[in-house]
């Protein structure tokens, strides 16, 4: 049966922040870090190597007016964490973004409460990737940039690895803004996650999975748009159904704007994901504008 459950320490990363040109020049690759002067990937080695308890990995394209809550929720919980001698860290990989969002992320590398990756490629897989090179954690938390951490999951989640022996897990959704559109969308799909399928276990906007099973199962499949977390979660539950977890219990808050701002919102993104879940072409064109 498949588990159900009803109802910091911060890494160093010194030196300045880069500016918007250099950002965009050739000499931030994709893959490295914002922060020290000359941070070149023997640095990265070296940073990489004192193995931690979690790393949360964020991937960011163009949230500029969303990120910053999304942060501030996971230093709570990173925080809380660290009461209880948990180690973590926050690595946010910037996908590419136009906006400001790599010159918000510069203000929390020189706070050294984040580490800044640039993924140069646009493509939320190629973001959660490059993040999970960076990862020093045994245990990997992937949150959407517009997602909003429950202050105590890292504490559960650890649980959940290191007491119950699950491998890999996601958590139930609620909207961010609230009303009775996003109320039943996300109440449907909870109830979706709930059945007895490997492609039910699908969540990339917060779930989480060993470092392990992640070297075992992934990487996120960069090939497609939706549905890239299948690898590594429908993998892990055809193969070891009882190292999964689904905690209805642990509620994260993501925002439901993609389907408030269009007309028929919700209907329209609810054949889209039908197309993507039955067809592979759906999931390598599915296409989201609002930011």
């Amino acid at each position: 049966m498949l588990p159900e459950v009803s109802n910091s320490v911060y890494p160093r990363t010194t030196g300045r922040a880069l500016s918007k040109n250099e950002a965009g020049s050739d000499s931030l690759r994709t893959g490295e870090l914002a922060g020290d002067v000359d941070q070149s990937r023997s640095v990265c080695t070296r940073v990489c190597s004192e193995a931690i308890d979690l790393s949360i990995i964020i991937p960011a394209r163009n949230e500029e007016r969303w990120l910053g809550a999304t942060l501030a929720s996971a230093f709570a919980a990173v925080d809380l964490a660290a009461a209880r001698q948990i180690s973590a860290e926050i690595i946010v990989a910037d996908n590419n973004s136009q906006d400001a969002t790599w010159a918000l992320l510069q203000g929390f590398c020189k706070q050294d409460r984040i580490r800044a990756v640039w993924s140069g490629e646009a493509g939320a897989a190629r973001a959660r990737n490059c993040g999970r090179q960076q990862a020093r954690g045994r245990i990997l938390v992937f949150v959407d940039a517009d997602t909003h951490l429950p202050a105590d999951g890292l504490i559960r989640i650890k649980d959940w690895c290191d007491r119950e022996g699950k491998e890999a897990g996601i958590t139930r959704l609620a909207g961010l803004e609230g009303g009775w559109r996003a109320t039943i969308w996300w109440t449907f799909w909870e109830h979706v996650r709930r059945l007895p399928l490997a492609h039910a276990k699908a969540m990339p906007a917060l779930m989480f999975c060993t470092a392990k099973v992640f070297d075992e199962f992934g990487p996120f499949d960069e090939e497609v748009a939706i549905g890239e977390e299948w690898p590594i979660l429908a993998s892990l539950y055809r193969q070891r159904r009882h190292c999964f977890v689904y905690d209805r219990s642990l509620t994260g808050l993501t925002s439901s704007r993609r389907m408030d701002r269009q007309v028929f919102g919700y209907s329209r993104t609810f054949f889209k994901y039908v197309w993507a879940i039955l067809h592979k072409p759906g999931r390598i064109n599915y296409t989201d504008r609002i930011r």
